[in-house]
């Protein structure tokens, strides 16, 4: 698989998520069919959507680095993505008032965090080794 097309994928998904949840945190949750959320949540929706700007302008501008410079940027993305999946499906499964459309989220998660453990764990190894130890 092509890491740039991943990379870059993950930051038009990240980035359009990012803006709805930046822009209208309450329009995003309509779309889902959830209820609307209260001024902290709108509050923190709004700080996780800039999180997800800035997760796309690191992916889409390491996209075309070397591997070995865009490592860092691939081990964080598989972290945050390995995180989101356990967080979404554990909410999924265990409140009932988590509507049945953010399976897509769960989805998604589990979608780029195998994307990006292949990335990381499969994926040009040699490069990572001529990078020498991580610091």
């Amino acid at each position: 698989m092509n890491r740039s097309l991943i990379m870059k994928t993950l930051a038009v998904v990240s980035a359009v998520f990012g803006v709805a949840m930046l822009l209208s945190p309450n329009g995003l949750m309509a779309i889902y069919g959830a209820e609307q959320m209260n001024g902290p949540g709108v509050y923190n929706s709004m700080l996780y959507g800039g999180c997800l700007l800035a997760l796309a302008v690191m992916n889409w501008t390491a996209s075309d680095s070397a591997t070995a410079e865009a490592r860092h940027v691939v081990l964080g993305t598989l972290v945050a993505n390995v995180l989101g999946f356990v967080v979404a499906l554990v909410r999924q499964v265990t409140d009932p008032d988590v509507p049945l459309t953010a399976w897509v989220n769960v989805l998604i998660f589990l979608a780029f965090a195998a994307l990006f453990a292949y990335l990381e764990f499969a994926h040009e190894p040699a490069a990572k080794h001529a990078a020498g130890p991580a610091h």
